[in-house]
């Protein structure tokens, strides 16, 4: 459904999820008179409709979110010539034309309780600063921009900016940006908490409105009073937002869902619960499955146990810049070929793509010669993707470190073999070194590699 005018628009993509364009991208999607009534009048719509679970707000274009007033119907606000609509009616400022919910749409609203999330497509300058404020989760687009730039005409901030955004990012980073009027990029946005998410330019709404349905999915009663409770609770003394918390929680007992999600999670109905299910968190599944076929095994030369070796792997992974897709690799990379876990029961637990990358990691026991199927090993990780390889090497720089902490402390380099390995793990490097392996990981295993040649000389 689109809305009356064709400078906002008013659209419901999927159920449950209703999408607010500004659609003046000529204009940077700034708001003039009318933008403002059809911001009261969509906003409006999404707070009353009880069909509409959550609302995705964006800017047409490529260049803006929204630049904030449009100033020239600010300026025609003064000028009974102007042939542009004033913002409102200026001629008798005592009769208070602006209206007290907002000067630019209905900025000033506190009562909607319903999840909005602000897809910044652009530039998001006063105004639309502040209108990005208004949103509970903001998904910015790499090239996207914030600033209070109305510091440089004059202009204050009237939209709720010099409320909400040091409640946002803390009081001494607010005051910077409003006194200063600084432009800052979204991974500094990011960076300082006043935005959630930076995708790839371009993809900023299309993460906006996958996270949209993901919410409305969601049972919302619940949903809806926690937000409620966490906005009015907000800087409040910690006994009074407990009791609003109370009052909240408390009303949803007189209501069924509370049972029949209680119901449904103990009853394994719930998706979660399923048999298969996705982990809601993919390396903590991970490493506790690890734990648990490893646990006992001693570590190499008897010291500690084994899983001490996975969970400095998964370090080392995250510190060079792994997900979690790697990090998970990382405590599971022994579990097939040093345990009694099998590869069906890794890909039941953690899918098909993930037990490949774990079977990838692993030497192949069915090659008898050793020398062949390290070969192999390393033939394999050199023609997979760069998780496989910073997995590969974060394993061989925690053996590295493992033997020079044993040395260092006085073992005798012979009994742990050290100038074999040496010379297996110069080969593990070199063997990965025309496929792209992470500069900074590879270039910690050569420095770490000439510390233990020095130790073994």
């Amino acid at each position: 459904m689109a809305g009356a005018t064709e400078t906002v628009l008013y659209e419901a993509p999927s159920p449950g999820v209703r999408l607010i364009t500004i659609n003046r991208p000529g204009a940077r999607n700034a708001i003039g008179a009318a933008e403002s009534r059809s911001l009261f009048d969509f906003l409006g719509r999404f707070r009353d409709d009880d069909e509409a679970n959550v609302l995705v707000i964006t800017g047409a274009g490529t260049e803006a979110f929204c630049a904030g007033a449009d100033l020239k119907s600010v300026v025609a606000m003064f000028d009974p010539n102007s042939e542009i609509e004033p913002l409102y009616d200026g001629s008798d400022l005592d009769a208070h034309p602006i209206p007290a919910e907002g000067n630019i749409g209905p900025t000033r609203w506190t009562g909607i309780n319903k999840p909005v999330i602000a897809a910044v497509n652009g530039a998001a300058y006063a105004g639309g600063l502040e209108w990005a404020c208004l949103a509970h989760i903001r998904v910015a687009d790499q090239h996207s921009s914030f600033g209070v730039t109305c510091r440089r005409w004059n202009v204050g901030l009237g939209d709720g900016g010099t409320q909400r955004l040091p409640r946002m990012i803390g009081q001494a980073r607010a005051l910077e940006l409003i006194i200063t009027g600084r432009v800052i990029g979204a991974v500094e946005a990011e960076r300082i908490g006043l935005v959630n998410e930076v995708t790839e330019s371009g993809r900023c709404l299309g993460r906006a409105l996958e996270l949209a349905s993901q919410i409305s999915a969601l049972p919302q009663p619940a949903l809806r009073t926690d937000l409620e409770a966490a906005l009015r609770g907000f800087g409040r003394p910690l006994e009074e937002g407990l009791a609003i918390e109370a009052r909240l929680f408390n009303g949803l007992l007189d209501q069924p869902e509370i049972r029949a999600g209680s119901k449904a999670f103990v009853d394994r109905e719930h998706p979660d619960r399923q048999t298969g299910a996705a982990p809601l968190h993919l390396p903590g599944a991970a490493y506790s499955f690890a734990e648990r076929v490893h646990r006992g095994q001693p570590g190499r030369y008897g010291v500690g146990e084994f899983i001490d070796h996975p969970a400095r792997v998964a370090r080392i992974a995250v510190a060079h810049g792994g997900d979690e897709t790697a990090e998970a690799a990382a405590y599971l990379h022994d579990t097939v070929e040093k345990t009694d876990a099998t590869p069906a029961e890794i890909e039941q637990a953690f899918g098909a793509e993930l037990c490949e990358l774990v079977l990838t990691l692993g030497q192949d026991p069915s090659i008898d010669d050793r020398a062949e199927r390290r070969a192999d090993h390393r033939r394999r990780v050199a023609g997979a993707d760069q998780a496989a390889r910073l997995v590969y090497l974060a394993d061989r720089l925690a053996g590295i470190e493992a033997m020079l902490e044993r040395i260092e402390a006085g073992d005798d380099p012979a009994d742990l073999e050290a100038e074999r390995r040496l010379g297996l793990w110069r080969g593990d490097l070199e063997a990965l070194s025309g496929s792209g392996p992470p500069p900074d990981l590879a270039a910690e295993i050569s420095d770490r590699l000439d510390r233990l040649e020095q130790l073994i000389t």
